[in-house]
């Protein structure tokens, strides 16, 4: 299998990159290599969990020369560069969406879960989502969005980076071609047809037979584009070619899984991927991927141009959160522990003051033990990271959602994010549509992993059993 020249729309490497070998950086040399991912965190540039010293490298954004000041946490950013020292040759970011909201569809306002539509594009945003200039209950049709983030086994964008826009020079979408015809030079991206009658395509074949499965850029003006018929007429359409990756090249990727056959053969970010009996497994096996399953990878390219993952770590895309008293704040590490769970508050996450004090802005610094909040979030690794938190008056009931962690048939106790969880004879069950359970039903349907919500009607400490137990979606 030779290796694609069309990889990913996010794993993009400036032309001349390559070196004589067509490799990274010299054929064979382990030390070279990839890594792409949203940016976690500066101080240089973090993904992957890989802390990237910038200070040399070329940066690029949207094809332009760019500085590091022009990134944001959040981004989808392929890093080139030398492993064994840590040090960047290049950066480049790509966004995936340019383009107007036609559609808001909110799932769930507690959890900050929903979709949109920008440029026939559904995009899916949810607690991991960072919001710049604006946030998930501010998204309105019309409002103008820079987007990046991975495409799902289904097509659809899952944003990482949602960046509010007062003005646009020119609408854009990255995505496979499909339903080419020829005749018109049209095709679709998603839910978007793409007119490119006009347009400038001498990046792509001359026979437009041959377009269909290209991973291209489409762009044009803000006046070609119709929302009432999801129509653009592009005036500029070419190839994102990814970099040829010499055998023995390392390779890090964060996504989903897409194109799943077997554990030997899917893709994440267009890129083909394996693994064996040697790949080491965290939070999961190899019967946890799938089809949309987030995983973060990282090995050296095979030979045949495949991706041997000698390490894959299963994501979890579930939203957690908890409601009550805080107990404790540190402010130089960051951390807030509410219910007995060690949130850690980034420079990207949302602070707000709902209560009667309703400061602005509002820091850690304005945040006492004692005072009752809302904190919504993910989980990086085993590390709990709040994607929002607001501080508000202090009422009664009291909530921690989240994954079970482990589970006591003996005595009917789960543990949720590392706080056990006790239950008692006046403890009411739910299941994932609301209905009432037995105990016996509840806890034979758990497993670990198993999202599940803790409820305390009238809280007076975390010892005390819980009022209800119900079953969560997986969101």
């Amino acid at each position: 299998m030779s290796i694609p020249r069309v990889l990913i729309l996010l794993l993009i490497v400036l032309a001349g990159s390559c070196g004589s070998s067509g490799g990274i950086s010299g054929s064979g040399n382990l030390a070279a290599g990839n890594s792409v991912g949203p940016i976690d965190g500066f101080g240089s540039v973090i993904v992957n969990g890989q802390r990237f010293d910038s200070s040399t490298a070329t940066i690029t954004k949207d094809g332009q020369l760019a500085t590091q000041g022009d990134l944001r946490v959040g981004q989808v950013i392929s890093v080139r560069g030398d492993f064994a020292t840590l040090l960047a040759d290049t950066i480049t970011y790509r966004s995936e969406i340019q383009g107007p909201v036609t559609d808001v569809v909110v799932e769930d306002p507690v959890l900050g879960l929903g979709t949109i539509v920008v440029l026939g594009q559904t995009v899916r945003v949810d607690s991991q989502t960072v919001f710049d200039g604006t946030s998930f209950a501010l998204l309105a049709t019309g409002q103008l969005l820079e987007i990046s983030g991975p495409r799902g086994a289904n097509g659809s964008v899952v944003a990482t980076f949602v960046q509010s826009k007062s003005a646009l020079g020119d609408y854009k979408v990255v995505g496979k071609v499909a339903n080419t015809i020829p005749a018109t030079r049209t095709f679709t991206i998603g839910g978007l047809t793409v007119d490119a009658l006009t347009a400038d395509v001498g990046d792509l074949p001359a026979d437009p037979s041959g377009w269909n499965g290209l991973v291209v850029e489409a762009k044009g003006n803000a006046g070609d584009f119709s929302s009432a018929t999801n129509t653009f007429i592009a005036s500029k359409v070419e190839v994102v070619v990814g970099p040829s990756l010499a055998a023995g090249s390392t390779l890090e990727l964060e996504g989903f899984v897409t194109d799943f056959v077997s554990p030997a053969q899917f893709e994440v970010l267009g890129f083909p991927v394996r693994t064996t009996a040697s790949t080491v497994f965290q939070n999961g096996t190899s019967a946890s991927l799938g089809n949309n399953v987030k995983v973060q990878l990282r090995g050296q390219v095979a030979s045949d141009g495949v991706l041997l993952a000698s390490t894959c770590e299963i994501r979890s895309t579930g939203v957690l959160r908890t409601r009550g008293d805080v107990a404790a704040v540190d402010v130089v590490t960051g951390i807030v522990t509410v219910l007995g769970v060690e949130w850690e508050v980034r420079p990207e996450t949302e602070l707000e003051d709902d209560s009667d004090a309703d400061l602005e802005p509002f820091t850690l610094l304005d945040l006492d033990p004692g005072d009752q909040v809302e904190v919504r979030g993910y989980l990086d690794g085993t590390q709990a990271v709040a994607s929002f938190l607001e501080r508000e008056n202090e009422e009664d009931d009291t909530s921690l959602r989240g994954p079970v962690m482990s589970i006591d048939l003996a005595q009917f106790e789960v543990e949720i994010l590392g706080t056990r969880i006790r239950t008692d004879g006046s403890t009411q069950y739910r299941d994932e549509n609301d209905a009432p359970m037995t105990q016996q039903a509840f806890f034979d349907a758990l497993e670990l992993g198993t999202f599940a919500k803790a409820e305390w009607d009238m809280f007076l400490g975390i010892d005390l059993p819980v009022d209800e137990l119900s079953l969560e979606d997986d969101d």
